[in-house]
């Protein structure tokens, strides 16, 4: 491939609704490990780089040989803008397309990061979101989206679908958000937009909070473990260093 893709695993230690959970446990692995694990074995980025804002972080960077980009503490509030978080990502790392790769979908199959990025170049994307289809009926502000309520009820696959956004992977032109970021002060949506259809359904498990991570958890460790505490990654400083 002969534009430089840069994957950006962000990494942020305040999550509101389930904290540090970038670190909690796996098979005694943290989640971020796993999810850095899952952009090495996709073999697709030229360079793999984690964005964060604590120094578990940078040490688990540190064990990979990752390299390691220290977040502005502005931008490690839940108040932060990710059209922020990736303009200066990118004011400090060079690269023709940038790729947001969240580690707390740590289930993400090689199949989908490989398409993702594939599409993501072949059809010259300025801006392309991962996204799955769901036959289900759906309401928005109490209003159905997509089925009637005075007449029979419709079978899910009769169904207009509805398209979900999927939050594990998400990429942009580099050059093009620049752009766009300099100009209106925003950049997700930018250019030539683009929507990847994921491929399996473990690519959408993503960990929001202390369920989500207990059920992708039971997943990979086995559903014995569903009720059982949350450990976290612990950090030990080496003070010889």
């Amino acid at each position: 491939m002969s534009k430089k893709v840069l994957c950006m695993i962000p990494a942020r230690i305040g999550s509101q609704r389930f904290k540090k959970k970038n670190l909690a446990l796996i098979n005694k692995k943290p989640v971020l490990s796993w999810g850095i694990e899952a952009a090495f074995n996709a073999k697709i980025f030229d360079k793999i780089v984690v964005n964060g804002d604590c120094e578990e972080f940078e040490q688990i960077s540190n064990s990979y040989n990752l390299d390691y980009f220290m977040r502005k503490q502005t931008l490690s509030s839940s108040e932060a803008k990710s059209d922020d978080v990736v303009y200066d990502f990118l004011e400090n790392h060079k690269c023709d397309y940038i790729v947001w790769f969240n580690a707390i979908a740590p289930l993400q199959t090689i199949k989908d990061i490989n398409g993702f990025v594939n599409s993501l170049v072949k059809n010259n994307f300025d801006s392309l979101f991962s996204i799955k289809t769901e036959y289900v009926q759906a309401l928005f502000k109490k209003s159905p989206l997509n089925f009637k309520i005075k007449e029979k009820f419709s079978k899910t696959q009769d169904l207009n679908p509805i398209k979900l956004f999927v939050p594990s992977l998400m990429a942009w032109n580099a050059n093009s958000f620049r752009e766009n970021y300099l100009e209106n002060k925003f950049s997700f949506f930018t250019g030539k937009i683009g929507y990847y259809e994921i491929k399996s359904k473990l690519s959408s498990l993503v960990i929001k909070n202390e369920d989500d991570f207990r059920l992708i958890r039971s997943v990979i460790e086995g559903f014995s473990t569903y009720n059982n505490e949350v450990e976290y990654y612990s950090f030990i400083k080496d003070e010889n260093n």
